[in-house]
């Protein structure tokens, strides 16, 4: 695994996932940035990956330049850049970034080979239909503070093309749904989004049993690797189910987004 540029791998991965939800990405000398036509929203609809910037300085040119593309285009202020390789340590950016109301945290890239490891028979991994999924992706957006009807029929369209890429799968016990997470076959890899597991179901060890679930699943579909993103304080779960670090991120965030 070694021999593989995670950086690029990981980069791919999140142009991939924007584009999937109806981004176009377009090259700029020192970003990428995302643009979805089909809404105003920044975060991961319309965004700067891929930022190369090395001082305060050059983090500042970025940020003009990202805004005038939001300002042009009737975007919402750009609240997300993910920055790599990373610039700085946290630390050294936190002061500086604090004053101009923005904060940044580390993003870090797990991977592990696909493999097949059998899970429990009472246990599933299960493909839902797109009506299926289409109901309950409404009932869980339903519990969001930022939910009504007029978002959920902006975003039903995107979100119906993206799993058609980023598929779900649920793991089902005894007819409930129980974690669910969004695999995408990449072609060497697979890029694995919200490995979730519901909150009432959590400390049983059903999140590693959904991670090799997907795993055999990646492995029937002939990629060698499964790759995912997660926070610092998840990397005692991930590397406990077999996963190891490959490749890290900074992203920096307008506080008020988060």
């Amino acid at each position: 695994m070694n021999k593989i540029n995670w950086g690029e791998v990981a980069l791919h991965s999140e142009i991939e996932y924007s584009k999937a939800r109806g981004g176009k990405p377009t090259k700029h000398k020192n970003f990428i940035h995302i643009y979805n036509k089909q809404v105003p929203y920044s975060g991961d609809y319309n965004r700067a990956v891929g930022v190369k910037i090395s001082d305060y300085e050059s983090f500042e040119k970025v940020v003009e330049e990202v805004e005038k593309i939001h300002s042009e285009k009737k975007l919402d202020k750009p609240d997300r850049y993910d920055i790599y390789p990373p610039a700085m340590k946290e630390e050294n950016w936190q002061g500086y970034l604090s004053k101009r109301e923005y904060n940044i945290h580390t993003v870090v890239f797990f991977c592990s080979r696909s493999f097949y490891k059998p899970i429990p028979e009472e246990i599933k991994l299960y493909l839902p239909s797109k009506n299926e999924y289409i109901k309950w992706y409404y009932e869980q957006q339903n519990l969001r503070s930022y939910f009504d009807e007029e978002y959920f029929n902006l975003i039903k369209p995107l979100q119906s093309n993206f799993i058609k890429i980023f598929k779900p799968y649920w793991l089902i016990e005894k007819d409930m749904i129980k974690g669910w997470v969004y695999c995408a076959n990449l072609g060497e890899y697979c890029r694995l989004f919200e490995v979730e597991i519901k909150e009432e179901f959590r400390g049983c060890g059903l999140g590693t049993i959904l991670l090799n679930a997907i795993r055999n699943e990646a492995g029937k579909q002939s990629a060698k690797y499964v790759l995912l993103s997660a926070g610092e304080g998840l990397r005692k779960f991930y590397e406990k189910a077999g996963f190891i670090e490959c490749v890290r991120n900074s992203v920096i965030r307008l506080k008020i987004m988060e």
